[in-house]
């Protein structure tokens, strides 16, 4: 039978029979007959057998934590988004994980290849025009002690992103925030989601006999007045509005987390730039692959070629206003984002 041996092995198993028969030589002789060096006479004198072993670590360590592995699992098994995506997620919790440790990570849990019955899940999550929005708070670093907070909306089709900073994150910022995003989407908002903070729901508030409150918040009333559908993410689980908690991150690395600030102008200065460069020339993979195109804007003007009935303006006014806004900004320091 053929032995097979390892990629760098200096020896076969007649030397090392050799090695481990013969006493009367050093390891330092031994050596220099067979052309190896002393180390490797040492070894296999100090061993009782002749084959090779394995040269795999005993412990593997891999790039994810368990906790960022567990995140990848149960984010691609529940949803079945691309790669792309799931990282997209990822990074806004942990920004220095790897495209490529995501994707050997679906490899060794053969979850890499997404089946029809799959792939069609994952379709489903994208058959919504125009109008339905991912809504989200977010924190800013506190500037001369002072909180501040990030609202943060996005639309599903298209990924035009509104955002806008407040002092704090309570009920009425929420019903402020809103109506600004009623302005500033060019379509009808039909759908919204959001988590179960108390700013936007309080359906988890309980009285003192544990019932739940039935009383609808700011936010309700709004959806209510405007026939807008309120959903809320499962308690607990804020990878249901995964697609907001990414744009949370990619806000933040693009800003934030690479700028000082001195105070809340420069932020909101910077804020505003990042809002125009996102939605005109920022280039997305997932509109590519579901629309062909490569930035929101882009997105915005296919949609209003197709749908031009859900819209409330032209896609160029959206443009126009969306300058006016860094216009204004630029004009008047005391205007907030």
């Amino acid at each position: 039978m053929k032995q097979s041996y390892h990629t760098n092995a200096k020896t076969n198993i007649h030397n090392r029979q050799q090695i481990q028969n013969n006493f009367s030589l050093s390891n330092r002789k031994i050596a220099e007959n067979l052309n190896i060096s002393s180390q490797t006479v040492s070894k296999w004198r100090n061993r009782d057998f002749q084959k090779d072993i394995s040269s795999c670590p005993k412990t593997i360590k891999y790039s994810l934590s368990e906790l960022e592995t567990a995140l990848v699992l149960s984010i691609r098994s529940s949803s079945w988004l691309p790669l792309d995506e799931v990282f997209e997620m990822l990074q806004a919790r942990s920004p220095f994980v790897s495209r490529s440790s995501i994707y050997r990570c679906f490899v060794r849990n053969k979850i890499n290849k997404v089946s029809e019955e799959k792939r069609e899940k994952a379709n489903k999550f994208k058959e919504y025009s125009p109008g339905y929005l991912h809504i989200d708070v977010t924190y800013l670093p506190k500037l001369n002690g002072q909180k501040n907070y990030l609202f943060v909306a996005i639309d599903r089709a298209t990924r035009i992103l509104f955002f806008h900073v407040y002092d704090n994150k309570s009920a009425e910022s929420t019903d402020d925030f809103f109506d600004k995003c009623l302005d500033f989407f060019s379509f009808e908002i039909t759908h919204i989601l959001t988590d179960n903070g108390l700013e936007f729901t309080n359906r988890l508030i309980k009285s003192k006999k544990g019932n739940l409150c039935t009383k609808p918040s700011l936010l309700d009333l709004k959806c209510a007045t405007n026939n807008i559908e309120h959903r809320l993410t499962k308690p607990a689980t804020p990878k249901t509005n995964g697609m907001v908690e990414r744009v949370n991150g990619t806000i933040k690395n693009a800003t934030i987390l690479k700028e000082k600030y001195n105070n809340k102008q420069e932020i909101t200065e910077d804020l505003t730039k990042f809002l125009l460069f996102y939605n005109l020339y920022r280039r997305h993979g997932g509109l590519k692959k579901e629309l062909k195109v490569k930035t929101p804007f882009d997105a915005l003007e296919k949609w209003f070629r197709i749908k031009p009935e859900i819209f409330k303006t032209t896609p160029t006014q959206f443009k126009i206003n969306l300058l006016n806004l860094q216009q204004q900004n630029n004009q008047n320091p005391s205007t907030t984002l």
